[in-house]
C-alpha cells in the first residue's frame, strides 16, 4: 500500500469528518448519509454506507477544498477527492485536472488486499477520478476556510495496489 496516500486521505478525513448529518442522504434516502457501490473485482463488490455525511472544506490559503468518505469494517473504504477553487453546484472535478495538489485517492482493504485511485503532487497517478456537485450549501466560514454541506457523486476506478494481493480492476461509484 502507498502510504502517502493512506497518510493524506487518513489525516484530511480526520479533518473534515464532522459528522454532520443530515435527513436527506443520497436521492432522498432518509437517513443514509451516503451510499459507495463497487462493481469489478469480486473481493470487494458490493454496496456500502458511509459512517458519516461526506463534508466538503475549501481553504483558502492553497485555494483548494476536499470532500472526504468512510466506510469502516471488513472491507475498509477510504477517501479523499482533492481540487483547486471553492466548490459549486453543477462542477464537475476530475484527476487529471487536480494533478499538483497534495496526494488524495480512494482505499478499499479487504486484508492484504488494496484497490486504490490515487492523485496528486507526490504520486504517479493509479487508476482515475471524478467528482460532481449537484447542491453545495455554506455550512461555517471563517479566516480559515470553509465547510460545506453538498450533495452529488464521486466516481473511480480503482486499480491493485502495488505490493497487495489484490487482483483486478474495479469501478467505485458514491452518491452523497
Amino acid at each position: 500500500m502507498r502510504m502517502t496516500v493512506a497518510a493524506a486521505i487518513g489525516a484530511a478525513a480526520l479533518v473534515v469528518n464532522v459528522g454532520c448529518g443530515d435527513s436527506g442522504g443520497p436521492s432522498g434516502i432518509s437517513n443514509a448519509p451516503c451510499t459507495i457501490s463497487i462493481t469489478g473485482a469480486s473481493a470487494i463488490a458490493g454496496t456500502y454506507s458511509c459512517l458519516s455525511t461526506p463534508l466538503t472544506v475549501w481553504v483558502p490559503s492553497t485555494n483548494a477544498s476536499v470532500v472526504n468518505i468512510s466506510s469502516p469494517g471488513t472491507k475498509s473504504i477510504i477517501g479523499l477527492f482533492a481540487f483547486a477553487g471553492k466548490p459549486a453546484a453543477g462542477a464537475t472535478y476530475s484527476s487529471v485536472n487536480s494533478a499538483g495538489l497534495q496526494s488524495y485517492g480512494f482505499l478499499v482493504n479487504v486484508g492484504t488486499a488494496t484497490w486504490e485511485f490515487s492523485a496528486g503532487q507526490q504520486l504517479t497517478p493509479l487508476g482515475s477520478g471524478t467528482l460532481t456537485f449537484t447542491t453545495v450549501t455554506a455550512l461555517t466560514a471563517n479566516a480559515n476556510g470553509s465547510v460545506y454541506d453538498a450533495h452529488g457523486t464521486m466516481d473511480a476506478n480503482l486499480v491493485p495496489s502495488p505490493g497487495t494481493t489484490a487482483t483486478g480492476n474495479a469501478t467505485l461509484h458514491v452518491v452523497f
